[in-house]
């Protein structure tokens, strides 16, 4: 019998498995490889929130779990994955550049931003106000991160390629039966499919559409990521993300010609080299109405869980997240109350 079974191959999925595998648990990952919102993230981790110039919820800590555990991953599967990659906010005037000056003495954001306007001349970039420098980020490479952890868990035959049938699945008291699977416990991690979940369809999750385009700009050297009102990152050779949009009311299965003139749109206030336009996806983000995940056992069957709501943040997240449950679930620590979906059980 294995120890778990976990449904979903997007980063929260690979993240669960890797955190059980290397604690030494017996792991099944399944999942359809199918594009879902991981598939097309860029993979950019930030530990503040550049609209409003505050620190993301717990930042310190995600980052100092964060990165040990993608390094981890990176030795054993020999995949460059994590990219540090400084981001450049750029400013749009003067009132956002004493704004941030102001905000940089907070001692919640003191580690990751400095009162100091950036001026950096980066040929085919327009920021005549500068930019504001976030040390500690960077990116994920989320489909080399997904597609290495399918191949690990397939070459120790550990890994499933097929869809779940939730018809299928049997919940026994002690264990779970999955047509030849027998695990003591199973934990999904579907994204935005959680809605077709009979067991947690009735958390309150919401998708949100995300769009990106990829570009080819010759001659832009970029060696940060800038954020303005979108973003621009660095990706290989002449190429770059740039994204993202974010539509809770448009959750269509195509991308769409109103992200791609948004995107583009915002793109052109400041880059002024010539660019061509290689690739447009989409992906709908797990979001919750509270923006912290959902984590937790069921309210009836203790041996079933759910580990999903990552949303935007997933590769910040998910790798402190999979950690707080793995401890729920073998040390009997408490789950942060924040990402506990008792918050939602009702009476």
């Amino acid at each position: 019998m294995k120890d778990i079974l976990i449904v979903g191959t997007g980063i929260a999925g690979c993240s669960l498995a890797w955190k059980y595998h290397l604690a030494g648990k017996s792991v099944v990952l399944l999942g359809d490889r199918k594009k879902g919102s991981s598939a097309v993230a860029a993979g950019v981790y930030n530990p503040t929130i550049l609209k409003r110039f505050t620190a993301v919820w717990k930042a310190q800590e995600l980052l100092d779990y964060m990165l040990p555990f993608y390094q981890e991953i990176e030795q054993i599967t020999k995949h460059k994955l994590l990219h540090s990659s400084p981001i450049l906010r750029r400013f749009h005037d003067e009132r956002e550049v004493k704004t941030w000056n102001k905000k940089a003495l907070r001692p919640e954001l003191e580690p990751f931003i400095k009162p100091v306007t950036v001026k950096k001349d980066i040929n085919g970039i327009d920021a005549p106000y500068g930019y504001g420098l976030v040390a500690s980020a960077g990116w994920l490479d989320t489909v080399a991160f997904m597609k290495a952890t399918c191949d690990f868990f397939l070459n120790e035959d550990q890994f499933i390629e097929e869809p779940l049938d939730h018809d299928v699945l049997q919940v026994q008291k002690d264990y779970i039966n999955y047509k030849s699977i027998k695990a003591s416990y199973i934990i999904f991690a579907e994204g935005y499919k959680m809605l077709q979940n009979p067991f947690f369809n009735e958390l309150p999750l919401q998708g949100n559409k995300g769009e990106v385009i990829t570009i080819k700009v010759p001659g832009l050297k970029l060696d940060h990521t800038i954020k303005s009102s979108v973003f621009i990152m660095p990706y290989k050779q002449d190429l770059f993300w740039v994204g993202a949009t974010y539509n809770r009311d448009e959750l269509s299965d195509q991308p769409t010609e109103a992200a791609h003139e948004f995107l583009t749109s915002r793109l052109e206030r400041f880059l002024t080299l010539p660019y061509e336009i290689v690739d447009h996806k989409y992906g709908i983000r797990p979001t919750t109405i509270d923006r912290r995940p959902f984590v937790g056992h069921h309210q009836q069957y203790k041996n079933v869980f759910v580990f999903n709501g990552m949303g935007s943040r997933a590769v910040l997240l998910a790798p402190w997240a999979a950690n707080e449950l793995y401890n729920h679930m073998y040390h009997q620590q408490e789950l942060h109350p924040e990402i506990n979906i008792a918050r939602f059980n009702k009476p």
